[in-house]
């Protein structure tokens, strides 16, 4: 079968600006790719061209960026409008079996449903209406767009908030939902025993609040039973001066390593031994390193921003609840074998060749 993965915004800005990488290698949606490939598809991608990596990349499948028309208007971190994609669309949409495209509030949506909504499929992660200029543009687009152009479309969801959020607006919704796909090549479960360490995978920035997360380790380590734990930091902002500050005022220092920005490969070894991914974030949707994390092997301590807390609780992954605090260190230590065990045994469905094939069985 031949697959067209629509998917124009590669990586989350920071502030409106978009990281550029050496390679996208490590984006979500080239592993949903090689999943696509390991089951014996052909794979294309469509991006925005502002995505584009900085040096040249074979990732073994065909990926084509277009530039983004008035950028200052739609702006490309947000809702790129790709210039010249209708057109390539009419003159290609036959070449593929299927088109699964990233939101509903996507223009690379609308041109393929209004292309060949026949062989559309909505791949839904936003759970809540887009706030950007007082939700106006996102209600004209629910409420108008959608009805006249997207009515009978078939949609599957990221997670169950983004399915019954959709579900106001459509009604072709999957009960089912699929995550991201996880690279089970390089994210595997530890086979020897885990060490007593925590770790943090994110951008250091404001949102991240990983200065709370670093507060309640530091409650940890003061108590005489966990005084050698250690709490590995993975990845890079402009709040890492600030928090090695904070872990040197808190005299954790010989507690906590900042690793800095790491690729999966490296960074993959990293969490399948700690105990537990910490996230207390104030705004983050469908965090992909919430599935990384269950497949190396990893429970999950979390609040419940990110839409994937319901299922983290109910599958017995790990901890999700809001104002989280070393008693939950504890518990997630205490617990370790039981949270693990039930991480391994949902892995399956999250590996990017199950999340692949249950997507076409869905459409």
């Amino acid at each position: 079968m031949k697959v067209l993965l629509i998917n124009l915004i590669l990586h989350t800005s920071v502030k409106g600006v978009i990281p550029r990488f050496p390679s996208n290698g490590d984006c979500m949606i080239y592993n949903m790719a090689r999943g696509f490939r390991a089951n014996g598809h052909d794979v294309t991608i469509v991006a925005s061209e502002e995505f584009k990596p900085s040096e040249e990349e074979n990732p073994g499948f065909e990926v084509i960026y277009f530039p983004s028309r008035f950028p200052k208007i739609f702006r490309p971190d947000l809702l790129p409008l790709p210039k010249g994609f209708r057109s390539w669309l009419k003159q290609n949409a036959s070449r593929y079996d299927v088109m699964i495209t990233s939101e509903t509030f996507s223009f690379g949506t609308l041109f393929a449903a209004c292309t060949s909504p026949r062989k559309v499929l909505i791949w839904q992660e936003m759970a809540l209406m887009q706030h950007a200029f007082k939700k106006i543009p996102a209600t004209i687009w629910y409420r108008g767009v959608v009805p006249l152009f997207m009515k009978n479309l078939r949609v599957v969801a990221r997670s169950r908030d983004a399915r019954d959020f959709i579900r106001q607006y459509m009604t072709n919704v999957a009960d089912e939902y699929v995550d991201h796909g996880i690279n089970g090549d390089i994210f595997s479960p530890c086979e020897e025993r885990k060490d007593s360490a925590f770790v943090i995978i994110a951008r250091l920035v404001a949102r991240k609040r990983i200065d709370r997360i670093i507060r309640n380790f530091a409650d940890l380590v003061s108590q005489p039973d966990y005084v050698d734990y250690r709490l590995d930091i993975v990845g890079d902002g402009p709040e890492r001066e600030a928090l090695i500050a904070l872990v040197n005022e808190l005299g954790i220092r010989d507690n906590v390593i900042f690793h800095g920005d790491l690729p999966h490969i490296k960074f993959a070894p990293i969490g399948r031994k700690a105990l537990a991914m910490l996230i207390d974030t104030a705004k983050d949707l469908n965090m992909v390193s919430i599935p990384e994390s269950i497949a190396n092997g990893t429970p999950i301590l979390m609040n419940t921003v990110p839409t994937t807390a319901a299922y983290v609780n109910s599958e017995g992954l790990g901890i999700a609840k809001e104002d989280w605090t070393v008693d939950d260190l504890k518990t997630i230590i205490r617990d370790n074998d039981r949270f693990v065990a039930n991480c391994i045994r949902v892995r399956p469905t999250l590996l990017n060749t199950g999340c692949a094939a249950r997507l076409l069985e869905l459409r």
